[in-house]
């Protein structure tokens, strides 16, 4: 009796199973559609196949288009595709009926397909470049400046978003141009001639002419940031045989005496002069004990190893360059930086000149120990500041003193010029007296 129970039961389990397998399992209503879908007499999981479905069949043929500038770039499905909730809207279709579905179009890996598309067009700008050769006559080459662009990813990202949400099948975008505003007219003006200075030497002193060259040719191409300073010694280095300078006269304390690296004075004037032309500052400058041939009183600047330098410091606005040259038997120096409407020239007055002592008289002297005597001065140096529209201005830079020369003479020629000057007294009584000597 107990086992006839036990095969009904499992008679009655094996038509429940039957049954559900045969569709007796729980399915939507007839009439039951979403978005569009008819879901009628199926179970959940074959309703969302459905649906998905009918959104495939919808999309298909459809695509969305990114317009940028002359260039198009479309996805169609499978990247194209609708992002629906089919869930929610398979829940509300339990009771029947047309249950609207909640879908919006999406493209899969938007954000990085548009940045990959940004990159097709995105061009670093660069400004107007300067190439200083200052071996060059012109020492200046003008690279062109070079526009750049791009496309605003962020902007294109949030008009692809609104117009997929909209069902609208295209966006554009536009490159964006940007120029540099570092030019060629603006990369000219920064490298405008500022200041020429020019003194000229005697070729025949061999090694003088010699040290002026090395000089020049060590200072060729020096550069100064704005606000940088600079410092003739360091620049050119100890000027000492070793570093190729030869023995030239130099002057010192009042004399001309032999000295490595003579010559160098005239090197260290000449930029001293053109920088006070160009709107430098001179930090430190030293006069010589002697007035020399080369530049007027009051616009030498002597160095002399480490206890007298000549410093500049650029106060102007942008770098400055410059460009030492020896053609023949002239030095010049010229200074090359951002334009300026300030102008600058130099004068030299003369305030007093100072008598030389009666010259020295040596016994057989020769030649060489022969000097004529020369009266020194003391003199002031200005710098004449002129501004388109406004009165110039003059600025005392410096007052110096020159110290005079004594001569040096024969014994035999002492004596001569002595007896001379007693005729001369004689002569001049006897036509009636001295005055006016």
């Amino acid at each position: 009796m107990r086992g006839f129970f036990v095969r009904i039961v499992c008679i009655i389990l094996a038509l429940c199973a039957a049954a559900a397998a045969c569709g007796f399992a729980r399915v939507f209503p007839r009439g039951t559609s979403v978005g569009g879908a008819d879901i009628s007499r199926l179970p959940r999981a074959a309703a969302a196949a459905r649906v998905r479905e009918h959104l495939a069949a919808e999309l298909a043929g459809r695509s969305f288009t990114v317009r940028v500038g002359e260039d198009s770039y479309v996805f169609r499905p499978p990247e194209l595709y609708y992002d629906a909730e089919i869930g929610a809207a398979l829940d509300a279709a339990q009771r029947g009926g047309d249950v609207p579905l909640q879908k919006r179009l999406r493209v899969a890996g938007l954000e990085d397909s548009l940045r990959g598309i940004c990159d097709n067009y995105y061009k670093k700008s660069a400004g107007a470049r300067i190439l200083f050769d200052p071996d060059k006559e012109q020492p200046f080459t003008v690279v062109r400046q070079r526009a750049g662009a791009y496309v605003d990813g962020a902007r294109l990202l949030r008009d692809a978003e609104e117009a997929l949400a909209a069902g609208r099948e295209e966006v554009r975008a536009e490159p964006v141009r940007v120029t540099p505003s570092f030019g060629e007219e603006e990369a000219l003006r920064s490298v405008a001639l500022l200041s020429s200075f020019t003194t000229c030497f005697n070729t025949g002193n061999a090694p003088r002419a010699h040290n002026i060259r090395l000089a020049a040719k060590t200072l060729n191409g020096v550069t100064l940031a704005a606000g940088e300073s600079f410092s003739f010694n360091a620049g050119t280095g100890a000027r000492t045989a070793a570093n190729g300078y030869r023995e030239a006269p130099i002057i010192k304390e009042g004399e001309y005496i032999p000295g490595v690296g003579g010559g160098v004075c005239q090197v260290s004037t000449t930029l001293y002069n053109a920088a006070l032309l160009a709107g430098l500052t001179v930090t430190e400058h030293h006069a010589h004990s002697l007035p020399v041939g080369y530049v007027e009183p009051s616009f030498d600047a002597m160095v002399s190893g480490r206890s007298c330098d000549l410093k500049l410091k650029n106060g102007l606005t942008g770098k400055v360059y410059f460009v030492f040259r020896v053609r023949g038997n002239e030095l010049s120096v010229r200074v090359y930086g951002p334009q300026s409407a300030v102008t600058y020239t130099r004068e030299s007055v003369t305030t007093g000149t100072i008598e030389p002592p009666a010259p020295e008289v040596r016994e057989n002297a020769s030649e060489n120990e022969l000097r004529a005597p020369k009266a020194g001065l003391t003199s002031e140096g200005y710098l004449i500041c002129r501004e388109a529209g406004k009165p110039a201005r003059r600025i005392l830079l410096r007052k110096d003193r020159y110290a005079p020369q004594r001569g040096v003479v024969r014994a035999a020629d002492a004596e001569g010029d002595r007896a001379a000057d007693a005729e001369g007294d004689r002569a001049a009584d006897a036509e009636g007296g001295t005055q006016g000597r």
